[in-house]
């Protein structure tokens, strides 16, 4: 199958599982690099999540937490909301839910009496260990479509547009 076959079958396919709608809107507008950023986001986070609340209780913002906790123990809500983009009120319900679930503790900075530091308990560990691999499984099929050099390709330019967020987005 050449090149332009398989170009082809995949738009053949898009259609059949998306409707012919969806080509118009990830091909054919002007915003088609924000749109297609969104439909893969959408398609991605819809699934994973769903399946991590049926299966495991857990919500987008709780893994979100949950997540930066396992790279960054010790962060206070403020700091996962500045480094998730999530928004306060999401973040503050979700790590008032984990605490009740006894996933992650709160502590106290001896320097700072205000900040609550936060901690993943033995229970949120664990989770994590459970949720993790779904989300890292979800990931390597939506990157299945890339070769080795695509994807090294891919990471180089996301990488370029997240740091060059300062220059178009005005945090909250």
């Amino acid at each position: 199958m050449t090149h332009q076959d398989k170009s082809l079958a995949a738009t053949e396919d898009m259609a059949d599982t998306f409707g012919a709608l969806s080509l118009v809107m990830l091909d054919d507008t002007d915003l088609r690099h924000a749109w297609r950023i969104n439909f893969l986001a959408n398609f991605f986070t819809g699934p994973v999540y769903r399946h991590l609340g049926e299966k495991f209780g857990i919500t987008r913002p709780e893994f979100v937490i949950l997540y930066c906790l396992e790279h960054m123990p010790g962060l206070v809500a403020q700091d996962i909301c500045r480094v998730t983009g999530q928004p306060k009120n999401s973040i503050s319900r979700a790590v008032s839910d984990l605490l009740e679930k006894g996933y992650v503790r709160r502590g106290t900075d001896p320097e700072d009496k205000r900040a609550k530091p936060l901690t993943l308990t033995e229970v949120g560990w664990s989770i994590l260990e459970h949720v993790s691999p779904i989300v890292k499984a979800r990931q390597d099929a939506m990157r299945a479509a890339l070769t080795d050099e695509e994807l090294a390709q891919f990471d180089c330019l996301l990488r370029k547009m997240v740091f060059a967020m300062p220059d178009w987005v005005t945090p909250e």
